[in-house]
């Protein structure tokens, strides 16, 4: 555990829950018990005997320091392997340690590996659970990516797992201490409805547009869209009140945006319209951007499959013993074109949508054999884990075009808005935006139709916004991502310059954008608190070299570590509401919750790929998303069959922070409950958790009666590490003659104040 992580908790009650493990193996420093490089004993200033792995005169990519050979480890069996260690020297977030097993008979694909990269002076522990091994030639590596320094104060291995498990019935370590104060979520709240009730109402057939979709693509100019260009120039020209569209089916035949921008007191009526694009080129399909007490109502986007598909779905019928090639059966055409082969992902058999088996992608295949018009060969640029026999999804596209953008809008309400299919994301939002609200909108298939995919990536996605956002009575299903995702991007990578200046590296600069007068927090690479926030005041980004240099008028920190975490507290996608809402047969996961103050009640969770809810903070070189869950209510929800692909652990429901690909384990996340939830059939624990405070779970239900087609360990459990807090009250287990029973799992010495009581198993 971190250091300063023990302060933090040190105010509370310690609870001491040991494992009675004896190592199989432990470290000795005169001499080492094992290979090493890079590495020699070495005393500390405080007289500690240690071994110091040094990589920082080394050109290497990878600097193996220690190596315990194979033989220790037998197959079949669960070990734990421990590294107590302080950090001496890192700079940059590809610099970082590891510890992995392998056995180079089976090839990397077997490895089983935890990387950690803290900041210089930071004394921590981390952990390498290795689950049952496939044979007894594993060995283990501990080392270093690039150059850096770090001292081993001990290492040793464990047989077992490390968990150790808390009665969920009958007295708990802490019975009687106090819960804390409850979180409270939410607070409700309304958009403004237009008030220009007088306002002329303008029709868009009246400006050229022509139901033209049940024919093809017609040459020439896209007199719809240049119909709405015309119709939304006028109603800015006369302050209209509404423009209502008739019902029909619509082509944008350029694949241009259609503008909605600076709008007020405004409806858009689409009466049930369908808008129909099927051209990557031209933009995303619609742009909602500054506008205030506005209302876009009952229209449909979707794309033509006819022309373009989305998505194939299809057998792999046979698989090269030496990976050189599959062949596979589609139900369609068989797609031809390498470009369009991005990834593959497993689908369920009865339900055919996404489910148990290996994704894979970014395999660009070298050559496609045509065998006849539905049946391919495929030689992939490297040796793919295609299973024959196994029904996939081939996506053709991820992010190549969003369906509706909405920018930095105010008081704007969405309601019975349908994307039935786009090649890209749904429902988009970012900037200086608050109070929008999506009500009985939905993502899903027409009316008599099934295709493989809706939406290929999220369903709504917020990158940054400034709060109260409410999704009421939506229907999110068969993404190519996921449901929902909410947060506010962080950057983490820099450069102190001088007392005022700093610049953000390998940093895109739309992607976290930063204006004069911002607020910016600067916190270390495991979210905890550097004690600085500043106001900018002066912005200068390098598109070129992916920086920005930031000049605060508050002097900076004398020392601040290169993988430091910016929050721009302009932003805060805040006070979140999901509400009556049904989220289901998608790839990934079903809402991840990455800020502060939600509500989610009275939705149902199905067959999410992954886990049902992610509640994180998360930053990396590619992705940022959130300052980190908060104040969450999460009650009457029904969660089922989730993860089904056992991603992870298997968890219905995941907590947790990561930076950099690296856990962390300050206590960042905070204020948790789960009120009479229902989980229902899932792969592994209920809910996992790390790196929080206060985590409440009470009244809810645990179902499992039936043999998941994916089963992880811990199945209907709760398992907690790195926390401090943790309720466990009145809930109830059914599990059926069979099933191991559940249970309450904690990493000794790293979870902190556990209560449990009045729970049922049955």
């Amino acid at each position: 555990m971190k250091a300063h992580l023990i302060a933090a908790l040190a105010l509370l009650p310690v609870v001491h829950v040991r494992a009675q493990n004896n190592p199989v193996w432990q470290l000795r420093k005169d001499p080492p018990n094992c290979q090493t490089a890079f590495t020699i004993p070495f005393t500390t200033p405080k007289g500690d005997r240690v071994l110091s792995a040094d990589s920082r005169k080394s050109t290497a990519e990878w600097n193996s320091c220690l190596i315990i050979p194979a033989g220790l480890m037998k197959a079949g069996k669960e070990y734990t392997i421990t590294i107590d260690y302080e950090v001496v020297d890192r700079s940059g977030p590809d610099n970082y340690f590891y510890v992995f097993v392998r056995c180079d008979r089976l090839g990397i694909g077997a490895d089983q590996w935890r990387r950690w990269n803290d900041d210089p002076g930071t004394v921590g522990t981390t952990k390498l659970r290795v689950s049952a091994l496939q044979t007894s030639d594993f060995y283990i590596v501990m080392g270093i990516h690039r150059q850096a320094a770090v001292r081993i104060r001990d290492m040793r291995v464990e047989q077992g797992n490390g968990w150790v498990s808390v009665p969920l019935t009958g007295a708990s370590p802490s019975a009687g201490a106090a819960p804390p104060p409850l979180p409270t979520g939410a607070q409700d709240f309304k958009v403004d409805p237009p008030k220009n009730p007088t306002g002329p109402v303008l029709n868009l057939a009246d400006f050229g547009a022509v139901a033209d979709g049940n024919a093809p693509p017609a040459a020439g100019p896209d007199r719809n869209l240049a119909a709405f260009k015309a119709a939304l120039q006028k109603c800015r020209e006369v302050k209209a009140s509404k423009l209502i569209v008739p019902k029909g089916v619509y082509r944008i035949t350029s694949g241009q945006t259609i503008h909605f921008d600076s709008l007020q007191d405004f409806v858009f009526d689409g009466g049930g319209a369908t808008f129909l694009f099927h051209l990557i080129k031209g933009g995303h399909g619609m742009v909602i951007n500054h506008c205030h007490r506005v209302v876009m109502s009952h229209f449909n986007m979707d794309w033509d499959w006819s022309i373009d598909p989305l998505a194939s779905v299809g057998r792999v019928t046979k698989v090269d013993s030496k990976g050189a090639f599959f062949e596979m059966r589609f139900d369609s055409a068989a797609p031809l074109d390498p470009k369009r082969w991005l990834s593959m992902n497993p689908l369920d058999e009865k339900l055919r949508v996404p489910g148990p088996g290996q994704e894979f992608g970014d395999f660009g295949p070298k050559k496609i054999d045509k065998l006849d018009d539905r049946t391919v060969r495929v030689w992939p640029n490297w040796p793919v884990p295609a299973k024959a026999g196994q029904l996939y999804l081939l996506r053709h596209y991820n992010y190549d075009k969003m369906a509706i953008i909405l920018g930095s809008n105010t008081q704007l309400s969405l309601q019975g808005v349908n994307i039935f299919s786009f090649p890209g994301e749904g429902f988009v939002g970012g900037g200086d935006m608050d109070h929008v609200e999506l009500l009985r909108c939905n993502i899903t298939f027409p009316p008599g139709q099934r295709r493989p995919i809706t939406t290929t990536a999220d369903g709504f996605h917020i990158d940054q916004s400034q709060g109260f956002i409410r999704l009421e009575g939506c229907d999110f299903g068969y993404m190519g991502d996921d449901c929902v995702n909410i947060h506010d991007n962080v950057h983490s990578g820099v450069q102190r310059v001088d007392a005022h200046t700093l610049i953000a590296v390998n940093l895109v600069p739309w992607r976290c954008p930063f204006t004069p007068g911002d607020r910016v927090e600067i916190r270390n690479a495991d979210y905890s608190p550097t004690g600085f926030t500043g106001k900018l005041t002066a912005v200068t980004p390098d598109y070129k070299k992916s920086t920005v240099t930031l000049v605060f008028s508050d002097p900076l920190p004398a020392h601040i570590v290169s993988d430091a975490i910016l929050f721009n507290h302009r932003y805060g996608s805040n006070n979140v509401i999901i509400r009556n809402c049904y989220f289901h047969e998608n790839r990934a996961r079903g809402v991840l919750c990455n800020t502060a103050d939600w509500l989610v009640e009275g939705n149902r969770f199905y067959h999410n790929q992954h886990s049902a809810m992610l509640l994180i903070a998360d930053v990396g070189s590619s992705w940022s998303e959130g300052f980190g869950a908060r104040n969450v209510i999460i009650r009457n929800n029904r969660f089922d069959s989730s993860n089904c692909i056992g991603a992870g652990d298997g968890a219905a429901v995941s907590i947790g922070a990561d930076c950099n690909g690296s856990p962390t384990y300050y206590p960042f996340l905070s204020g948790i409950l789960f009120d009479n939830n229902i989980f229902q059939e899932m792969t592994g624990p209920a809910v996992e958790a790390a790196a929080f405070t206060n985590l409440v779970f009470r009244g809810n239900q645990v179902i499992n009666k039936e043999k998941a087609p994916t089963i992880e360990k811990m199945r209907g459990a709760i398992k907690v590490e790195h926390g401090n807090g943790v309720w466990i009250n009145n809930n109830v287990w059914t599990t059926q003659r069979g099933i191991e029973a559940p249970g309450l799992y904690v990493d000794p010495g790293t979870t902190q104040l556990i209560v449990s009581g009045g729970n049922r198993l049955q």
